[in-house]
């Protein structure tokens, strides 16, 4: 999997294999390169995104980490922080109302999984936390490691 270096400044250039941090970790997947940086939207990167990730025709998926797993076994998860209701409802619409989602976004969100050197790969139902468990277990098993991430928001970067 190739990386996009991002950005040069305020960068926090995480392992995406790496358990041992607790605090909720971040990436920008521009297309289906990894950025490995502290990606919290919350940050203004002096507003020049596009410095760091050039246009094309790909999307930027925003993501944050949630499971390691080894051979295996989960080594740490974290809690899921951002879900987007028109994205990931957390609740079933009401009796006699239709919910109404979001669906091109929720067509690139949702659990990925990432096992070196492998692209990203998805469960059949990328909403689906056990699968995407199970999916980076089988592969964990197979390459030594494996990371789920949960992409909770994506844009055009066209």
């Amino acid at each position: 999997m190739d990386y996009l270096p991002y950005p040069p400044v305020e960068a926090d250039r995480i392992d995406p294999f790496d358990s041992e941090r607790t605090d909720p970790q971040y990436v920008i997947f521009g297309g289906h390169r990894l950025t490995h940086a502290f990606a919290d939207r919350a940050k203004v990167y002096d507003g020049h995104l596009s410095t760091w990730i050039p246009m094309g025709y790909k999307i930027l998926r925003y993501a944050q980490k949630a499971a390691v797993l080894r051979h295996g076994d989960v080594v740490r998860q974290w809690p899921v922080l951002h879900r987007n209701p028109r994205v990931d409802p957390t609740e079933p619409a009401a009796a006699g109302t239709t919910l109404m989602l979001d669906n091109w976004l929720r067509s690139v969100c949702g659990y990925v999984v990432m096992a070196p050197p492998a692209a990203l790969t998805a469960p059949e139902d990328a909403y689906d936390h056990s699968s995407a468990l199970a999916m980076a277990a089988a592969a964990s098993r197979k390459e030594g490691r494996a990371v789920v991430w949960y992409v909770y928001d994506a844009e055009n970067w066209h």
